[in-house]
């Protein structure tokens, strides 16, 4: 973005009242006068940008003290497409590979000192791309970034995008980078594949190529401050040209015995469950995702509060397991 675009991005965030985004917006303008040899001017900006944090939790708690905060939610004309939440999901709460927690920690360790690398011309990660099996943890990924990063996750209904927009997706699709480059979140393109899948009969093949040809321009020209996250069962078939445009690409492979029982000791803390029950358990997820592992043991809490018990068996747990269907071979 050009100076005097984002000086002028600066004034609209102001009369909004968009603190968060002037405070973005004012980081990049440093990063730009650094860039330029403007190092004086850049100084006296960082300067700006360190008063406006120092009177924000002020300015926060007055707010807090008089009106209620507005929770994010998308525009009208976007609702139906746009599926705006706060997260409370925190990193430590994924069953995570050492590479995968390595990955995600530095996506938000860039994050939180995005002014710090803007000020040296560099650019915190914010374009990801999740790929491996349906139920392995892609989803909850994002909702970790959001819920560690405080910002609203806006879900992109793909699904909604192609079957009630047909002929309008290209201009739909530019409308929500619109909102991306307006309002500061965490945008989740969830199976990411249906942009080139979704639609393979011959009538509908040009206008899958335009949604692809948009989706890249956008993404190329997208200069925002918000978390881009695309999540697909298909990294490894997507279009070469695809992958190019993220800053990573992290795989979320088939849960291992290890990383489920990981997992079942984490949901069932709050269980007087011994070492060997939790082996049969782990032993029973075999072949299932880490999302249809957490299913079977809710249900069985379920079951167990509606029959006045105070938590299920082992047994209970051990039937919902075994009910559900194998997605993944171990």
């Amino acid at each position: 973005m050009a100076t005097a675009e984002i000086i002028t991005e600066m004034v609209r965030a102001h009369t909004q009242g968009d603190e968060r985004r002037w405070r973005n917006l004012l980081t990049q303008l440093i990063a730009a006068e650094s860039r330029a040899g403007h190092t004086k001017q850049a100084a006296r900006l960082r300067g700006l940008l360190a008063e406006a944090r120092e009177v924000e939790p002020e300015r926060a708690n007055r707010a807090a003290q008089g009106r209620a905060i507005q929770l994010a939610r998308a525009p009208r004309d976007l609702a139906d497409v746009l599926d705006v939440r706060y997260s409370d999901v925190r990193l430590a709460e994924l069953v995570l590979s050492p590479a995968l927690q390595a990955g995600m920690q530095r996506v938000l360790d860039e994050q939180r000192m995005a002014g710090r690398l803007a000020e040296h011309g560099l650019r915190a990660r914010r374009r990801l791309l999740l790929h491996g099996p349906p139920g392995c943890g892609k989803t909850m990924a994002a909702h970790a970034l959001a819920g560690e990063l405080k910002l609203p996750l806006a879900r992109v209904r793909l699904e909604v995008l192609f079957n009630r927009y047909l002929g309008e997706t290209a201009a739909t699709l530019t409308d929500i980078f619109e909102h991306i480059g307006q309002v500061r979140g965490v945008y989740l393109f969830d199976e990411f594949d249906a942009l080139g899948k979704h639609r393979g009969d011959e009538l509908d093949v040009g206008e899958a190529k335009r949604v692809v040809g948009t989706f890249l321009q956008l993404l190329d020209a997208d200069e925002s401050d918000s978390l881009v996250i695309a999540a697909t069962n298909f990294g490894r078939a997507l279009d070469p040209a695809l992958l190019r445009r993220f800053d990573d690409v992290l795989e979320f492979p088939s849960p291992t015995p290890e990383a489920i029982t990981a997992l079942l000791r984490r949901l069932l803390r709050s269980f007087p469950v011994a070492d060997a029950e939790l082996s049969r358990l782990s032993e029973q997820s075999r072949g299932l995702s880490f999302a249809q592992v957490k299913a079977a043991v809710d249900d069985a809490r379920k079951a167990a509060i509606l029959g006045d018990r105070e938590h299920p068996s082992v047994d209970d747990i051990a039937r919902e397991l075994t009910a559900r269907p194998r997605e993944h071979s171990l």
